[in-house]
């Protein structure tokens, strides 16, 4: 039977296994299965971290202690994927070297569809690198449009992580984050975006790991679940990355353990979206004051006063008042007075239209509001100033 063949007639089989998951599959696939370690009790899990991973600055910046019921990682996960079989010993699938295992589910979050971390869990019995060793090492990745059985969908992140925690020393018992044990660990593994969440749309998407040092391997969890639109279905991929030329095809391993692997998603919410309104009172100023670039955090904001005055070839010049709050409208010779002047942020700021000043890239300013109005000066002393809309704006992601 050709390799075309042997994939069709296994992806028809998993089509009958996960119709009713107890039935075993048909066919035996035509490539030597991962390898499922764990879940016999012989070493229980008496280590667990959480280490967290800032991509934008790409290092390790938190690795503490942690606990096997610790699921919903500094916030509740939009989609939650982390129902262990065996929690004392959980099993792990460790692929042969190269090959790409990867899952696929269905993601419906109430957020902006813009991924603030994930989560995976892994355990490994690679040398640490406190030991002298090399610690573990893997390539994780996101995709959208996945709908497995060969179509991985679009990759949108991927990265290759070496040197993480692993096992320890090479024999004997291990004293490590403050645990005495010697068995491998279990690790939360987060992948934090910082300041620049990673768009991810709803709808079919895809993880997966790609093994690098025959030692380290995702935990394995209970599948399939309707509501996550999971299976007990792996496809895997060699070598790897995935792609569909590189499919070999899709296997599970009956029931038991389910090949599914760990992971959680935690998307921002829509008020974390910078997002700037248009204010004018009764509507009687010019709408000129417009935003160019939203304020996100540890980027460049910048606006407009759209003024030009009949035979001034160059723009008239104008200022931006920056005020902590919004205020009347309140009546005056030049127009209506929209943001609270007892309030100003800063000095206003004299231009010739354009406006531009920089976000500290500080998440504690996420949410945080400020009030802009432009004031049009006239080129000449009989002229009238001209106050125009205000901006509304919310500072986020």
């Amino acid at each position: 039977m050709n390799l075309s063949l042997a994939c069709a007639t296994l992806a028809a089989s998993l089509s009958s296994v996960f119709a009713a998951p107890s039935t075993a599959q048909e066919s035996a696939p035509p490539f030597r299965l991962p390898e499922v370690r764990g879940g016999t009790g012989a070493a229980p899990v008496e280590r667990v971290l959480h280490v967290t991973y800032d991509v934008q600055n790409d290092r390790v910046r938190i690795a503490r202690p942690a606990s096997l019921g610790e699921l919903a990682l500094g916030s509740q996960p939009c989609f939650d994927n982390s129902q262990i079989n065996f929690p004392d010993d959980p099993q792990y699938v460790v692929a042969n070297s190269g090959e790409d295992v990867l899952n696929w589910g269905s993601k419906l979050c109430p957020g902006a569809s813009r991924l603030r971390s994930f989560t995976i869990a892994y355990r490994s019995t690679a040398i640490d690198v406190s030991q002298g060793g090399p610690g573990a090492a893997f390539s994780l990745a996101l995709y959208t449009g996945t709908t497995g059985f060969g179509q991985p969908g679009t990759e949108v992140f991927r990265r290759t992580f070496t040197g993480m925690p692993a096992d320890g020393a090479p024999a004997g018992p291990t004293v490590q984050y403050g645990f005495i044990d010697n068995s491998e660990p279990m690790v939360f593994f987060t992948v934090d975006f910082g300041t620049e969440p990673l768009p991810l749309s709803d709808g079919a998407f895809g993880w997966s790991f790609l093994q690098l040092d025959g030692d380290t391997g995702p935990v394995l969890v209970v599948a399939p679940k309707r509501l996550l639109g999971t299976f007990d279905a792996l496809d895997i991929y060699s070598p790897g990355p995935a792609t569909p030329a590189r499919y070999v095809g899709t296997f599970n391993y009956s029931g038991s353990p389910p090949a599914n692997m760990w992971i959680q998603l935690d998307e921002i919410a829509n008020n974390e979206v910078a997002r700037t309104t248009v204010q004018n009172g009764s509507g009687v100023n010019p709408i000129l004051l417009s935003e160019i670039f939203p304020a996100r955090i540890g980027h460049v904001w910048a606006a407009r006063i759209n003024a030009t005055v009949p035979g001034i070839h160059s723009p008239p010049y104008t200022l931006l008042l920056t005020s902590a709050a919004a205020a009347g409208p309140l009546a005056s010779p030049y127009g209506e007075v929209l943001i609270d002047a007892a309030q100003l942020l800063r000095r206003p700021q004299l231009g010739e239209a354009g406006y531009t000043f920089a976000i500290p890239a500080e998440t504690s300013l996420v949410g945080f509001r400020f009030f802009v109005q432009g004031v049009v000066l006239p080129p000449a002393a009989s002229a009238a100033v001209r106050l125009t809309n205000a901006l509304n704006v919310r500072i986020g992601y």
